[in-house]
């Protein structure tokens, strides 16, 4: 059973969108926009007898039209909205198909499989009252959950029946994307560092630019007098995002922070720190922890993130060709114009 924390629980909205489409194609049809097609009352086709209606079609055409006009100025060919028309009868179609093989799954236990995951999700709350806060939060009541985790369980158990639920790349696999794909992981030269920043408005009057300076100038001594530099950041930098880790940012690549900073960052030895630096930001105070040439990232570092890709990109062919399948073995007539 697959156990979903509190951040799981933020996809489910998406999740009952998924299963609206899947397991209620007809749901939804009836809502307008403006500027969209909105013909209605035929029958554009038949799945094992079952048919299709116009408006399901139209829904489907204009969420795709609607995507390709976002990306496209030049008006559509009335050719290429033909095409646009029967692709999206084709996924109405196989969304159908899948649908009927799905409902036609017989999972067992599936109300105590739900009712564990049920559990298992408000176990991650101290009381009930935040567990139901939450899925407020996220346009949820108990009803609602209670579907969305029931159609997901049918949905991964016909997947299951069908060999489709998981894939695992061989290490082989993984080691070949990795060669291949190579420069997608390439990184540049980093510097790991911290700062203090001592605000001041560039455009801001002079005196106030000097008193800033004057201050940055004042840090700098207290830091090589021996003072903690991060005790130094925390107390007295004006940078919200690192003085509370005292200055550190982290490794950081050329072009992460303006120019003056990163020429004095990355030309400063390891364990060093800078003179006072201006930049459109105020004044920097940069100590240098540590420096890593230009390379690529190591495949330890990235194995789980090309598994996933590997294994996501065999099912969805697989399941796309399985859908294929269900297609072929399947009754349907088309009425499209």
């Amino acid at each position: 059973m697959i156990q979903l924390s509190k951040d799981t629980i933020s996809y489910i909205p998406t999740i009952l969108i998924f299963i609206v489409v899947l397991c209620h194609p007809s749901a939804g049809v009836c809502q307008e926009e403006t500027g969209v097609d909105k013909r209605d009352g035929g029958i554009v086709a038949k799945v094992n007898g079952q048919p299709i209606e116009e408006s399901l079609l139209t829904a489907e055409y204009n969420k795709e039209l609607r995507k390709y006009n976002k990306f496209n100025k030049q008006q559509s060919r009335p050719e290429l909205l033909g095409i646009l028309r029967r692709q999206a009868l084709d996924r109405v179609i196989e969304s159908k198909l899948l649908n009927e093989a799905v409902a036609g799954h017989v999972v067992a236990d599936i109300d105590k499989k739900v009712g564990r995951e049920v559990e298992a999700l408000k176990a991650q709350y101290q009381t009930s009252n935040e567990f139901f806060n939450y899925l407020k939060l996220q346009r949820l009541n108990e009803d609602t959950l209670l579907s969305a985790l029931r159609s997901k369980i049918q949905i991964e158990g016909y997947w299951e029946s069908q060999g489709l639920l998981h894939y695992e790349p061989s290490e082989e696999m993984i080691l070949a994307y990795y060669e291949k794909s190579k420069e997608m992981f390439k990184v540049g030269e980093r510097v790991h560092v911290r700062h203090i920043l001592v605000q001041a408005d560039a455009k801001g009057e002079q005196a106030q630019k000097d008193a800033a300076r004057m201050k940055a100038e004042n840090i700098l001594k207290n830091v090589r007098g021996d003072s903690d530099f991060a005790k130094l950041a925390a107390e007295q930098s004006d940078c919200l995002r690192s003085k509370q880790n005292g200055g550190d940012l982290g490794f950081i690549e050329r072009g992460f922070m303006p120019e003056e900073f990163d020429k004095m960052a990355f030309a400063l030895e390891k364990n060093k720190i800078s003179e006072v630096v201006a930049t459109q930001f105020g004044y920097h105070i940069v100590e240098v922890l540590d420096k890593k040439p230009a390379g690529y990232i190591p495949l330890d570092t990235v194995r789980d993130f090309i598994k996933k890709y590997l294994e996501e990109k065999h099912l969805n062919k697989a399941r796309a060709h399985h859908v294929t399948e269900l297609r072929e073995q399947a009754n349907v007539e088309i009425f499209l114009q």
